[in-house]
């Protein structure tokens, strides 16, 4: 996986680190690792080659705008091809994200010259949660979703923002919602314990970050290749031009689908309030806490777990390593960018979350001038009864599969439990 981090000994991972550092594929998993060796073999991975293939894919479009491209392009291939290691499937997978991005920068530019419209819509007082990674996020943002007044990106939107062909004239039937579900449906035979970790569904919002990766100002990278030499750019970039893309993408999202109270959603946001705040200044941003510690472990597993889809032997304890870093991170320039009793931000627990999400609701829209509707309440309770915890199954997990220390983890992490008042998970306890 990381060339620098080798795998260590059996003998050192435990039962559960070893199944994922050693994983016993499907048989649509094999079928597909086999079915990219020979494709892999002709993959360059070099910004001039993922930008030609990108121009030829769109027939010869060539303006790639002047948000940030070549510089964090440039750095993220030498990562890619100096640190790691993909397998073939990986390989392609890899290749085919990136001309996708390099495709979609094309036909947005593209559109924004023949209908320079779209950027003077507005993108007024959106709710953005920014918790912690495991904390609830995702829980709230897709019981955010069920208000018929709010809008949201369905992933299938996130993944595949402009439709085929000329945005300004989509052909019909839209065709990307069934392409996703598709996709979905073999993604869960290549991975089908992923379900249990984070459910993806092809209707329901999903993070931010893949709308973010389009002006390279998103954590997707790191997440999930794990790519030290362009994870040092990116923390030491400023994002600020990154997140204007951002807002112009939603400006061109509601240009092609309607709506205008935006819900967003991404645990990056964190450590970008300055961009943030910048480019949305009258957000309300909604926090969610958690005991750090569950959260790191847990992310450790989802991590590793879809790492199979670009390496042979997914490194947990490289991993744990990694998430625990970037959980620090997030927590840590969180609390000291947050300006002191901001009306804008709200702070929610996960355990009140998990007891009572209507309530937690209200609290927000309290703090955003919202009202809660009958129809979004209905909406929302619906949601709530067909969303128990648990709906997939258990998922079990522990610090040491990966590698991490759950008292180092608190006394790293104990500054930020402390501010914000969260109970420790007597698990980790």
């Amino acid at each position: 996986m990381l060339k620098a981090s080798p795998l260590p000994p059996a003998g050192q991972l435990t039962p559960y680190g070893r199944a994922l550092a050693f994983p016993e594929h499907t048989e649509a998993g094999k079928a597909a690792l086999a079915g990219a060796t020979e494709p892999a073999r002709s993959i360059v991975l070099s910004p001039d080659a993922l930008k030609a293939e990108a121009i030829r894919r769109t027939g010869g479009l060539t303006d790639f705008g002047k948000a940030p491209l070549d510089t964090p392009l440039s750095i993220l291939c030498a990562s890619l091809n100096e640190e790691i290691e993909l397998h073939a499937l990986g390989r392609v997978q890899v290749f085919n994200q990136l001309v996708g991005l390099l495709v979609h920068r094309l036909k947005f530019e593209d559109l924004w010259r023949r209908h320079p419209e779209i950027l003077d819509l507005p993108v007024e007082r959106p709710i953005i949660v920014i918790g912690l990674p495991r904390s609830g996020t995702t829980i709230l943002h897709r019981l955010l979703a069920r208000d018929p007044a709010k809008r949201f990106s369905p992933f299938w939107e996130q993944v595949m923002p402009l439709p085929d062909g000329d945005p300004a004239a989509p052909a019909q039937p839209d065709s990307r919602l069934e392409r996703m579900r598709q996709s979905l449906a073999m993604l869960d035979t290549v991975v089908p314990e992923l379900k249990t970790m984070h459910e993806l569904t092809a209707e329901d919002p999903d993070e931010d970050i893949s709308l973010l990766i389009f002006g390279f100002a998103s954590l997707q990278f790191e997440w999930s290749y794990r790519v030290p030499a362009f994870s040092r750019w990116y923390r030491s970039a400023d994002h600020t031009e990154g997140y204007r893309y951002f807002r112009r993408v939603l400006q061109t999202l509601t240009w092609l689908r309607g709506g205008d109270r935006w819900v967003l959603k991404a645990p990056q946001h964190l450590e970008q309030l300055g961009p943030l705040l910048t480019v949305f200044p009258d957000a309300t941003l909604v926090q969610t806490h958690r005991d750090p510690v569950p959260a790191i472990v847990s992310l450790s597993s989802l991590t590793t777990y879809g790492g199979r889809r670009y390496y042979d032997h997914p490194n947990p304890h490289a991993v744990g390593a990694d998430i625990a870093a970037i959980v620090e991170r997030l927590l840590t320039r969180g609390m000291a960018d947050r300006p002191d009793d901001d009306p804008r931000f709200v702070d929610i627990q996960f355990t009140d979350l998990i007891a009572d999400p209507l309530g937690c609701v209200r609290q927000i829209y309290a703090a955003s001038g919202d009202i809660l509707s009958p129809e979004a309440e209905a909406a929302m309770t619906a949601w709530i009864a067909d969303n128990r915890q648990g709906k997939h199954g258990g998922h079990d997990y522990a610090a040491e599969d990966f590698g991490l220390d759950a008292g180092d983890l608190r006394r790293r992490l104990g500054d930020y439990q402390a501010r914000f008042g969260i109970p420790t998970d007597r698990r980790f306890a």
